[in-house]
């Protein structure tokens, strides 16, 4: 503002009709064009448009105060002005000045800041207006009232100017005092995505997958984030509109290579992003097959005719399938592909066998998508084999660290039969017990993880390793992860808009499990709750439509974002349908050219709306749409047998027809 030098060539005030020369001192060292305007009841008048003239002649005709402009531009620039002057002037007698001072919160502000303007004055009462200068351009943010204080959201970068205008209440002019005050919106610091990645370990066909994105920026703005899926044909979804969750998780249906599309941007930026990165991931049909372990119930050698269990165990796939090819040197046997885990095989004949384990899912089309093989051997002669008949835990679910598990063990044969245990946790071996008589053990996990408790029985006499044995897993756990059991609500026909809807949660470990409660009305949520004790959830309906509240339940020591997950959908109807309709006449008997009134009743329904139709010598006829009428006068002029129909609805329904009813009648 005010890059010339501008004068005029005598000072204000001055009487109107005087002649006044405004000039222009061009002291940047430019070949200049100038445009003089005049400003006066925020109307501006143009003097003399672009020139190379550096005074004019100006001769004012109304008192008052004014505003001189000159805007100046180089002669081949393209914007409507490079540099700009301004200054007051007054015409005819000089008024009280109103406004003392004008006093801004801030002069220094960032996008989205309030700036709080206060008009001090040296009187009361009086009426005030405000503008602010946005691209060279005024526009008014409030108009003529009593407050002299204003806060205003700054939604624009770099030099920002505010104009109050004053006036007393009982003037007529369009202003009587005016003052300006300018302030600087610093530039926000960049909104820039530091990292951008799945936090979901597989990604599989109809799982949840979860995405998190983090991004730089100043600590005290609010950043939103817009996800886009984009699938291998190109074909772009909407995940999550703007928001300030930086994680976000949507379950995919369909296997295939996928790209995710971030877009992060300041609340108040004007940019449609400030930032955006590109996922590339891909989800598979199921997790990759492994065979864990691959064993038999009973240990070789063995007798013919012994009945022995292949047991398979493995992780990954989403339906497997099963193939057991038992190899000797005079016989083979295929199971064929079975959805059995085991498989039992009754031996023929001694000999060294080769057992083959082939595991594939049923949606691959080739032999196998894992393999092993194991050996064994069949007997002429051997004593009745150890078998494990069960390995008893006194506590089946939900074992906590600290907690005692007793474990008793159930085998037959042998002669005299001694046991071992070990122990493994997450794979690693950390407690073995030496063979002994004793079948029952007792251990107390220190540590919560996935145990693994190995039982090996074998004959006092035998040579081997161990005869039989069997592995038994064990979950342990820091605390009990929430379970809703049931979860109770009024069960009805009709639920209708105004009543009461209680739900109540049936939890194990009641008094450590705490709630969360998600309410959509027609798939748009409207209400979510912080994860609260409170076991039961009530709303009431306020119009129709599907309700589905989402139940997430988790311990209070789990860091989980929940434990388990429950949803209930309640149908809302504005009404009861409409049932019961009948239509009743005034008359008895029914005579020519005599007028009758057909009456109608129904129960149920709200703003019950009625459509009749006459059926006259076999035609129907509408005489009547729908409205909230529910009698008819009909006049028979023949002698002659005749129907009234009636349809009826609640006045919302979309239906054709909610209930009906017929009259038959003779005219005589």
């Amino acid at each position: 503002m005010n890059e010339l030098a501008m004068s005029c060539d005598v000072k204000s005030p001055q009487e109107k009709k005087t002649k006044i020369i405004i000039n222009i001192n061009n002291n940047l060292k430019e070949k200049l064009l100038y445009k003089y305007m005049v400003g006066y009841n925020g109307i501006w008048n143009t003097i003399k448009d672009f020139t190379e003239r550096e005074e004019i002649e100006w001769a004012p005709v109304q008192d008052g105060k004014y505003v001189l402009m000159v805007q100046a531009k180089k002669p081949d620039s393209s914007k409507s002005f490079d540099y700009v002057s301004r200054m007051d002037y007054v015409i005819g007698k000089v008024e009280e000045k109103l406004i003392s001072n004008i006093y801004i919160d801030k002069d220094k502000l960032v996008l989205g800041d309030k700036l709080t303007i206060t008009v001090d004055t040296i009187k009361f009462p009086l009426m005030f207006r405000y503008w602010i200068k946005i691209d060279n351009e005024w526009e008014m943010i409030k108009d003529y009232s009593v407050d002299n204080m204003l806060s205003w959201v700054v939604k624009t970068e770099g030099k920002g100017e505010i104009l109050v205008e004053c006036k007393n209440i009982d003037s007529k002019n369009d202003f009587d005092d005016f003052k300006n005050v300018g302030f600087q919106v610093i530039p926000l610091k960049e909104v820039k995505i530091t990292d951008f990645k799945c936090l979901t370990s597989e990604l599989l066909e109809n799982s949840e997958l979860v995405f998190q994105v983090n991004s730089e920026h100043d600590k005290d703005r609010t950043i939103l984030y817009k996800f886009f899926k984009v699938n291998s044909n190109r074909e772009v979804e909407c995940v999550q509109n703007y928001s300030t969750q930086k994680i976000v998780s949507y379950v995919e249906a369909k296997s295939g290579d996928y790209k995710l599309l971030c877009m992060a941007k300041d609340m108040y930026s004007i940019n449609k992003f400030d930032d955006r990165a590109v996922l590339n991931f891909s989800v598979k049909k199921y997790s990759q097959i492994y065979i864990k372990n691959f064993t038999t119930d009973i240990n070789y050698p063995q007798l013919c005719g012994t009945k022995v269990t292949l047991m398979a165990d493995t992780i990954g796939g989403r339906e497997l399938l099963y193939r057991y090819i038992i190899q000797g040197s005079y016989s083979r046997e295929d199971s064929g592909y079975t959805i059995c885990n085991s498989y039992i095989w009754e031996s023929k004949m001694a000999g060294n066998y080769t057992i083959t384990l082939m595991v594939k899912d049923k949606s691959f089309s080739g032999d196998y998508e894992a393999i092993e093989h194991l050996d064994y051997i069949i007997d002429e002669k051997s004593r009745e084999p150890v078998k494990i008949q069960s390995v008893i835990l006194d506590k089946n679910k939900g074992i906590l660290k600290n907690q005692n598990i007793n474990v008793k063990i159930n085998a037959s044969g042998g002669v005299e039969l001694i046991y071992s245990f070990i122990i493994k946790r997450n794979g690693i071996e950390i407690k073995t017990m030496k063979y002994n008589k004793n079948s029952f053990m007792r251990f107390i996990p220190e540590e919560n993880g996935n145990y693994e408790l190995e039982v090996r029985v074998r004959d006092k006499y035998s040579d081997r390793e161990y005869d039989c044995h069997s592995i038994v897993k064990i979950d342990v756990f820091d605390y009990m992860p929430a379970v809703i059991d049931y979860i109770l609500y009024p069960v009805r026909e009709y639920h209708l808009v105004g009543e009461r809807v209680v739900i109540n949660c049936i939890t194990q470990d009641t008094k450590n499990v705490i709630m969360k409660y998600i309410l959509s009305i027609n798939n748009r949520k409207v209400e979510e709750t912080e994860f609260v004790t409170g076991k039961s959830y009530a709303f009431v309906p306020k119009y129709s439509g599907i309700y589905k509240v989402e139940i997430l339940a988790r311990n209070i020591k789990s860091s989980k974002k929940f434990d388990c997950k429950r949803e209930v959908a309640v149908e809302i109807n504005e009404a009861l349908p409409v049932t019961n309709t009948r239509i009743t006449c005034d008359n008895a008997n029914f005579f020519c050219n005599e007028p009758v009134i057909f009456t109608v009743h129904s129960e149920g329904g709200k703003d019950v709306v009625y459509e009749f139709y006459i059926m006259e010598k076999g035609d129907w006829n509408l005489v009547q749409g729908y409205s909230k009428k529910n009698y008819y006068t009909f006049i028979p002029f023949h002698k002659d047998e005749y129907k009234v129909l009636v349809l009826c609805k609640s006045q919302y329904n979309k239906d054709f027809y909610e209930d009906y009813n017929i009259f038959l009648f003779k005219a005589q």
